[in-house]
């Protein structure tokens, strides 16, 4: 019984380890996303600005 305990903290705590890093995987994806977003509409306005 005290074996199971123990394998279950340490699943949570790995649980929880994992979460955190899903938490900054999914900040960085978002944040390069943001860049590309930000990219694109800078060069989509400068070509509106040569065309007119």
């Amino acid at each position: 019984m005290h074996g199971l305990m123990s394998y279950r903290r340490f699943g949570r705590a790995r649980s929880l380890c994992s979460d955190r890093e899903e938490r900054t995987l999914g900040r960085y994806v978002a944040t390069g996303l943001w860049l590309e977003l930000g990219r694109y509409a800078a060069i989509e306005r400068n070509t509106r600005l040569v065309a007119a």
